[in-house]
């Protein structure tokens, strides 16, 4: 009896000791995308027996450095940023990486250095959310245009846009907003959105928003303006979004699936970390794609349904 005590006790000292820490930093949570990678991986991490360690970067570039270094410090196993700003941070990186802790990046733009960056093609879903406004107008009409430049991805979109939009010569941009990087985003775009309403009404045909929650508050303002025929599309594919397309508020997104690039970060780390796998076995490539298909009114219900 006394020996298999000594020996459950060794076990639980071991697993203790030994339990796997892997550090999650994102951006800006306050953003409905990053929270549902977060969401998903901590889950996920748990239910591993790892101890996640979950960060929030509130937008600050100089936080998500010190986050990291702190994560160095404390000898996680490895380390998760989601839609980050690796080149920003890359001194706070390079320290994890000379302590050979593996960086696993989400939508963040690969760097060298990186086990693989895990990302939907934003050029791709630039060109599909683009072509769709577009087509949806017939090639006539004007436009307001909400962008955001800070991050990678949703700077791809916009510049596909203007490429998009160098077809279309029947196609007037009324005005462009660019949202600053604040937690106060959604309520930027909003205050844009209200003055492009009350200066040009029932002018405005289309909204493009770089991401979903952009177009939450665009259409709130058309919705409180009387504008309930205006095309507005985002992309990110949210729950919320996938409603306002069933009650028209919205138009169409393209639907990113963050809960997939959760599960294929933390393959990634059990690969590496728990069956010491190299680096270049379990990720082959640097950039792993996942697919984002545009959801409208046409197949939004199939949407819906997966997220009962």
């Amino acid at each position: 009896m006394r020996r298999a005590l000594f020996l459950a006790c060794v076990a639980l000292l071991a697993v203790g000791v030994f339990a796997i820490k892997v550090g999650f930093i994102a951006t800006n949570f306050a953003a409905e995308s990053q929270a549902r990678v977060a969401n998903v991986f901590e889950r996920l991490a748990k239910s591993k027996g790892w101890e996640p360690i979950m960060l929030n970067s509130r937008g600050s570039y100089e936080t998500q450095a010190n986050q990291l270094e702190n994560l160095v410090q404390m000898g996680v196993d490895a380390i998760v940023l989601a839609m980050g700003h690796p080149l920003e941070i890359r001194p706070a990186l390079d320290k994890a990486f000379a302590a050979k802790i593996p960086v696993i990046t989400i939508d963040s733009g690969y760097v060298e250095g990186v086990i693989a960056d895990i990302t939907c093609d934003n050029f791709v879903m630039g060109a599909k959310i683009s072509t769709y406004l577009v087509d949806s107008l017939g090639g006539q009409g004007n436009i307001v245009v909400i962008k955001f430049e800070k991050h990678h991805g949703t700077r791809k979109r916009g510049k596909v846009l203007d490429q998009v939009l160098s077809e279309y010569p029947g196609i007037k941009v009324l005005a462009e907003y660019t949202v600053p990087a604040s937690a106060r985003f959604m309520e930027d775009a909003r205050s844009a959105m209200e003055t492009y309403v009350q200066r040009f009404g029932k002018q405005i045909n289309g909204v493009w928003c770089a991401f979903d929650q952009l177009a939450y508050s665009a259409s709130d303002v058309l919705q409180e303006y009387g504008l309930k025929d205006v095309i507005v599309v985002g992309v990110d594919g949210n729950e919320e979004t996938f409603r306002r397309i069933k009650n028209r508020t919205m138009t169409a997104t393209v639907a990113q699936p963050f809960e997939e690039m959760a599960t294929i970060a933390i393959e990634l780390i059990e690969k590496i970390v728990v069956k010491k796998m190299s680096p270049s076995e379990a990720a082959p490539r640097k950039i792993i794609y996942v697919d984002a298909p545009l959801v409208d009114a046409r197949n939004v219900d199939e949407f819906l349904k997966g997220q009962k």
